[in-house]
């Protein structure tokens, strides 16, 4: 399993730092410490990031879910 590079990187803020999410798997390790509600948008882009590791879509794909759940969190920098 690869890591599935972003088209291009997302900032996003944590409580710590902000971050910058280069890869489905990282998208995937920000998801799994979700601070906000784990809603529709979570599960969806939860879902096609494990997709684009598993090759089933494309890491552009899983990057627009990534970003419209962290940009229904607030979280979006």
């Amino acid at each position: 399993m690869s890591q599935r590079n972003f088209p291009s990187p997302v900032r996003v803020k944590s409580a710590t730092a902000d971050l910058i999410i280069s890869t489905a798997w990282e998208a995937v390790e920000f998801l799994k410490r979700w601070p906000g509600k784990r809603g529709r948008e979570y599960r969806i882009a939860m879902q096609h990031c494990l997709d684009a590791l598993d090759g089933l879509i494309s890491a552009g794909k899983a990057r627009l879910s990534f970003i419209t759940a962290v940009r229904s969190a607030g979280l979006l920098e």
